[in-house]
């Protein structure tokens, strides 16, 4: 296995990634909280999750990932008081709360389809992991972290912090976090900081379970350590998440999966920056209106077009989504382009021509240096490029190995339009339009007029534009 870096937060810097057990990789991630549709941003996330699972991939691990799924207990501006997301768009839309989780998780499933995003090992429900989140948070209160009241269960956070109360993760006091968040005071909390592991004494919640400290529903931050370690034990080696899950959330999972396990919680933090539709502007649904998949659709934009778009950006960067939309559209439709034109023998090929080795090793460096996804675009396109430039195609065996992390499926790009060909035209007319193909593609124009001229003599008016050539029989 090559030596893989990648920036862990826990340390603020960029480290080589060592797992406990190598080859095998355990990694978490904070999923959807499933009360509307998936935004673009949220998207983001799950497109370099998807990305760093492929690269680690790349390098000969075996990646056991969980994502959680949160369908209970998100409040609105993520405080201990106020309305569950889930239930706020349940009341809203007329219909249970399982009705609304399922319906808003199926579309985050299909936009990740869509997408090619590589379905996790574990997808876990909140809703189905509460007897391990009342389990875990006794543990908590056995180890004196945590405290019962009339209102609920809270975790103890000055205790934890100590004297300096500082975050491990955030590198916040609990002055500074305060002064960033909303802090709801209960009047039988402790400290504003304190956060709820478990809420009792809400009537009208829809979703509520029996526990030793009465009927209720769990906080939102116990449900990710629960689920994490019920599949990748006490310590795993990745979690993942936004950068806006470092000061609250994420702190907040340390602090309680420790608390009650006594050992580190997670070896590398990995944290993703947002997408915007304007600098410094996080797209956000409590704005309201935010753009969603469908408006790529919607625009005449192919989705792959969008995950370009991710994988030409550095994960730590913010991200403009008016920026590069259209030119992650030309680089999809130039990649499919020569994907489409490969010839049969250059495809089925036991081996590249020697030249395309030199693409894969830069490829795999840029992808293990801190994850350089734009680097590694550049590599795969400079690597289309060469080919042409060559007119040599055998490359496919090293480009199939690269769009493995890039993650456009190539394979099912190149069988849909041979499959395509094939329904539409006759053999012989097919084999005319594939050789025509390959003219165009090795620039010998003057044999790609000859079988134009051929096929409008079979009644095929032809077409050329820069999204490719078509081909349409006349009416007879």
């Amino acid at each position: 296995m090559r030596s893989f870096s990648i920036f862990n937060t826990l340390s603020r810097s960029v480290e080589e990634f060592t797992p406990q057990h190598p080859p095998e990789v355990s990694m978490y991630s904070c999923g959807p909280t499933v009360y509307l549709p998936p935004h673009l941003g949220n998207m983001r996330a799950y497109l370099f999750v998807d990305t760093l699972k492929r690269a680690l991939k790349f390098n000969g691990y075996r990646v056991r990932h969980v994502m959680n799924v949160t369908d209970v207990g998100h409040m609105t501006d993520d405080a201990d008081d106020g309305e569950d997301k889930i239930e706020k768009s349940a009341r809203a839309e007329k219909k249970t709360p399982l009705e609304i989780a399922d319906h808003y998780l199926g579309l985050f499933l299909r936009d990740m389809d869509l997408l090619k995003i590589q379905r996790p090992e574990v997808l876990s429900r909140a809703t189905d992991h509460v007897a391990e989140m009342i389990a875990l948070t006794g543990r908590i209160i056995e180890h004196g972290y945590a405290y019962v009241t009339a209102s609920g269960v809270y975790f103890n956070v000055e205790k934890w912090r100590g004297p300096t109360g500082m975050g491990r993760l955030s590198r916040q006091s609990l002055e500074e976090q305060a002064s960033a968040q909303r802090l709801e005071h209960s009047t039988d909390k402790k400290s504003p900081h304190d956060f709820a592991l478990w809420v009792t004494g809400k009537p009208g919640h829809l979703m509520q379970w029996d526990s030793p400290w009465g009927r209720g529903y769990p906080g939102w931050h116990i449900e990710c350590s629960a689920m994490a370690m019920q599949y990748l034990g006490e310590t795993i080696d990745l979690h993942t998440g936004g950068t806006d899950h470092i000061p609250v959330h994420h702190e907040n999972e340390i602090a309680q999966s420790e608390s009650a396990t006594g050992h580190p919680f997670v070896r590398y933090f990995v944290h993703n920056a947002f997408l915007v539709e304007r600098a410094g502007t996080k797209i956000s649904k409590s704005a309201g209106r935010f753009p969603v998949l469908d408006d790529i659709i919607g625009a005449g934009l192919n989705p792959l077009a969008f995950r370009l778009l991710c994988f030409g950006a550095k994960y730590r960067s913010e991200l403009v989504l008016s920026d590069g939309i259209q030119s992650a559209q030309k680089n999809y439709d130039y990649i499919a382009e020569f994907v489409r034109g490969v010839p049969d023998e250059a495809a089925k090929a036991a081996a590249d021509s020697p030249w395309a080795n030199d693409y894969r090793e830069r490829f795999g460096d840029a992808i293990n240096n801190d994850l350089n996804t734009a680097q590694a675009l550049a590599v795969f396109l400079d690597l289309i490029g060469e080919a042409y430039r060559r007119s040599d195609h055998r490359i496919w065996n090293t480009l199939r190995v690269l769009d493995a992390v890039v993650g456009l499926d190539i394979d099912a790009i190149r069988d849909t339009s041979q499959a395509s060909r094939k329904a539409e035209f006759p053999p012989a007319i097919a084999k005319l339009i594939e050789d025509r193909a390959t003219a165009r593609r090795d620039k010998n124009f003057k044999r790609s007029d000859e079988l134009r001229k051929e096929l409008e003599e079979h009644g095929y008016d032809v077409r050329d534009t820069r999204e490719g050539s078509s081909y349409v029989p006349r009416a007879s």
